[in-house]
């Protein structure tokens, strides 16, 4: 009988066939790590289909997606990007909230751990409240950077006030420049935001400046016995 080939693979995984995916891999178990000409795997094109497209047997993807980890896909498998993209990793969640644009996979993922971090800039580029809410609900890291910027400042750069309100609300850290040396507030200021906005970014930045200061002081000999002198 003749092995099952990566096409067909691929191709079960973006029409989410669940059962197909399953039978597939169980006649080759190494096709679940075989890349396209774009670096991307299996789990990589089922996360990228957006729900509602024609032809898919499930609604969400979610089986399809089960299929491929229970069979030893790699929840945080990067798929090839351009270069300079600094800390950004293009995971399957990412490939979920960008490309897919799809809230049940998004939440299925992160129950099964994948890393939220990544995928922050795609949800600020749609301005996506629901999936931004999930993402900060796993805790990620909200200070990486991305061509330069870290998903606050990215926020306050293209005024996506939505998801900007929500990482200033999670305590992101708005005092991180850019590779030009702006921070979130600088160039919130220059984009015109919302005063309400600006001085939500301007009490984070001193609160979060302030507790810098206050636990290198406790660390610091230096700052103990200044600590201990002015008490």
């Amino acid at each position: 009988m003749r092995a099952p080939s990566k096409t067909a693979v691929f191709a079960a995984a973006r029409a989410w066939d669940a059962a197909a995916v399953r039978m597939l891999l169980a006649s080759s178990a190494s096709l679940v790590r075989a890349r396209d000409h774009k670096g991307r795997a299996a789990l990589h094109l089922a996360c990228a289909v957006k729900p509602g497209a024609r032809a898919l047997i499930e609604p969400a993807g979610l089986e399809t997606a089960a299929a491929l980890l229970d069979a030893g896909a790699d929840l945080e498998a990067e798929a090839a990007m351009g270069e300079d993209e600094g800390d950004f990793r293009a995971t399957p969640l990412w490939f979920a909230v960008a490309r897919g644009e799809n809230l049940p996979l998004v939440r299925f993922l992160l129950e099964k751990g994948a890393d939220a971090s990544y995928s922050l800039w795609a949800a600020v580029w749609r301005d996506d409240e629901a999936v931004c809410r999930e993402l900060l609900r796993s805790r990620p890291r909200l200070n990486l950077r991305a061509q330069g910027e870290t998903p606050i400042f990215y926020a306050a750069r293209l005024k996506r006030l939505k998801t900007l309100q929500l990482l200033i609300g999670a305590g992101a850290d708005p005092a991180i420049a850019d590779d030009r040396g702006r921070d979130a507030v600088a160039i919130a200021q220059t984009r015109r935001l919302p005063n309400d906005v600006i001085d939500r970014l301007e009490a984070l930045k001193e609160r979060l400046q302030a507790a810098k200061s206050s636990g290198w002081a406790e660390r610091s000999p230096v700052g103990r016995r200044s600590a201990k002198a002015c008490g």
